[in-house]
This record gives structure tokens, C-alpha cells and sequence, in this order.
């Protein structure tokens, strides 16, 4: 049975894909990298140095290693260079979401998956999350009936998450917060009803007014089959994390809450009870399941099974954001460019 050599290049985001890389049976943690090592809180050197895992000095090591998976989890500006320099030096690649601030970038992690030859997966953690499977699974077994509308956000507070060297709030970075962390809700709702073809969207910026981008966002979406859906995105809100997600159908609706459960309510229920309540189908929730990801993007390598988040998926969704960001710049509705 072959093992799968990791290297890990950011140990923020990273540090839970290295330590998935260590657990899993398939895997094993072969160097890592993370200019701010030693420097930045988040980065548990005591981890790394308990167990000799080798710290390359330079991003040119992880290349030059003999690993077999590279994970880029930097900085989201860092993603498109990363992933391709690691592509053409001969590695598989998992890169963190967003895929790219661009879709320009992501178009150019495309052309070098194809010249590598290699694979390639998004992070896109939601679609491996127990809780959001499960609602695809019900909607994909005709629960609700057909999709009516959706509702998704991703509501959190990133007041003190400004990142190594205040990389999300920098003016010469200018990351949106509605990509870099709206890429959540944005890909779950693709995940549950396809590919959306327009999006309008306004933005503002009230809770993070030095950061160099609108910090709150609401889109309404057109996708197929006359579906249409609400984003909510904000990262300065004043409450708890959540990523509240709500499936309207013609026969029932579902929904999750940040809890340990799903909550369906049936018309076939109805029908017998003569009441219409949610039901709670216990589940784990969501987070950062990244164990569940390396997994998958492994058994993939191994066995060629699919996963649901490939460098088209990924860039699926920046894809929706950046027109999202044009519809608020704009004040106009904007289609959804899905030539990668």
C-alpha cells in the first residue's frame, strides 16, 4: 500500500492539513513551510518539533522534495503561483479556497493541472462537511421536492483575524472579504443547485472601515431551473459564526444552523399530522473537516474515485464571487463567466 508524502506551505490555514497528513493511514508529513514560523501564534511549532518534521528554509524545498501532495494553504494572493510552481515541479496539489482572488488566476492553475498532468483539488471544506452531504443527499432523493430557493451566509467576525502581517486587510493585497470568506456560502449553494448564470449584489462597509475592502454583502442569484437564491456575507458582523443554510422545495424545506443536526420539514408529513414541523436529523456540523478532505483527494490518487471539488469547481466559484463584486462595483446585474 503506497503512502502519500505531504509537504504543507502555510501553517495558518495549513497547520489542520498537516496534522490530517500525520493521522491518516495513507499519509505522511514530509516537510513543511511558513515564512512566519516561530513568529506567528497561530503556528503550533511545539507540534512540529516534537516530531522532527523537517521546516524548509525556502518554498523552493517543498518543490524540490520528494513529496507527492503539495498543500498551499498561504495567503489567498500566494494561491495561483504556489499551486502552479508546484504543479510543474511534479506534485499533486490541494490548495485552500478561494482557488485565487481571480479568475484570471484560477485559469492559470487550469493550463498547469493540464501541462502537469497532475491532480488537483479545491479546498472547498463545505462540501465535505457531514451536515451539508447530508442535505444533498436529501434533495438528491427527492425529499423536498424540486429546488425552489435557497438562503446561505457566512456571517464572522474577523476584527481580530486581520492574518500573519495584516494580509486581509492590506490596501496593496486587496482581498474581498466576500470571496476570501464568502466562498464558503457561494460554493455550498452551487454544491446543493448547480451553477448559477447571474448574480446582483450590493455591498458596504460599516464594522472594518480601514480595511481596504466592503466587509458585507448581500446577492441575490439566478441558477438553473428557474431556481434563485440570498447570500448574506459579512466578516465584521457582531455575532456568532454561522453558516446558516436554508433549501426550499416544492415539497418540503430544509435547513441547518449551526447546530449538530439538519431540520427537514416534509409535505408528506404534513399530509398525516396535519402539522408542519421541522424534524431534526442529528449529524456532525459544520467545520474545518479537513481530514475528510485529504482523504478523499488520497482515495482519489489511490483508486480514482470522485471527489466534489476539483480545480473546475474551484474556480466555479470565484468565478460567482468576482461577478458578484462586479454586480456591487457596477450597480448592474452580471452574468456568471465560466470560461476557464
Amino acid at each position: 500500500m503506497k503512502t502519500y508524502k505531504v509537504a504543507v506551505m502555510g501553517l495558518g490555514m495549513g497547520g489542520d492539513w498537516a496534522k490530517a497528513a500525520v493521522d491518516l493511514p495513507d499519509t505522511e508529513l514530509c516537510m513543511i513551510y511558513d515564512p512566519a514560523y516561530g513568529r506567528y501564534s497561530r503556528i503550533d511549532t511545539a507540534y512540529y518539533d516534537s516530531r522532527n518534521i523537517p521546516l524548509a528554509q525556502t518554498e523552493e524545498d517543498i518543490y524540490n522534495s520528494d513529496a507527492d501532495i503539495v498543500v498551499v494553504a498561504s495567503p489567498d494572493h500566494l494561491h495561483a503561483e504556489q499551486s502552479v510552481k508546484a504543479l510543474l515541479a511534479g506534485k499533486h496539489v490541494a490548495c485552500e479556497k478561494p482557488l485565487a482572488p481571480t479568475l484570471d488566476d484560477c485559469r492559470k492553475i487550469i493550463a498547469a493541472v493540464k501541462q502537469s498532468g497532475k491532480k488537483f483539488m479545491t479546498g472547498q471544506v463545505c462540501r465535505y462537511a457531514p451536515c451539508f452531504k447530508l442535505m444533498k443527499q436529501l434533495i438528491e432523493d427527492g425529499r423536498i421536492g424540486e429546488i425552489v430557493a435557497l438562503e446561505g451566509s457566512y456571517a464572522h467576525d474577523y476584527l481580530e483575524a486581520p492574518g500573519w502581517d495584516d494580509w486581509r486587510k492590506r490596501k496593496d493585497i486587496g482581498r474581498y472579504g466576500f470571496i476570501g470568506g464568502g466562498c464558503h456560502a457561494l460554493d455550498l449553494l452551487r454544491y446543493l443547485a448547480g451553477n448559477p448564470s447571474e448574480v446582483c449584489c450590493y455591498m458596504n462597509q460599516k464594522f472594518l472601515k480601514d480595511w481596504s475592502k466592503p466587509d458585507t454583502g448581500v446577492a441575490i442569484a439566478k441558477f438553473p431551473n428557474d431556481v434563485i437564491a440570498r447570500i448574506f456575507v459579512s466578516t465584521g458582523i457582531k455575532a456568532p459564526y454561522t453558516m446558516g443554510t436554508v433549501v426550499y422545495g416544492t415539497k418540503g424545506t430544509l435547513r441547518y444552523t449551526n447546530e449538530k443536526f439538519v431540520e427537514i420539514a416534509e409535505e408528506s408529513v404534513y399530509t398525516t399530522a396535519k402539522e408542519l414541523s421541522f424534524a431534526k436529523i442529528p449529524c456532525v456540523g459544520v467545520a474545518h473537516h479537513i481530514k475528510f478532505e485529504l482523504e478523499a483527494f488520497v482515495d482519489h490518487l489511490k483508486n480514482g474515485t470522485d471527489f466534489p471539488s476539483d480545480v473546475f469547481e474551484g474556480s466555479g466559484t470565484v468565478a460567482f464571487a468576482e461577478a458578484a463584486i462586479k454586480s456591487a462595483e457596477t450597480g448592474m446585474p452580471c452574468k456568471v463567466d465560466y470560461n476557464f
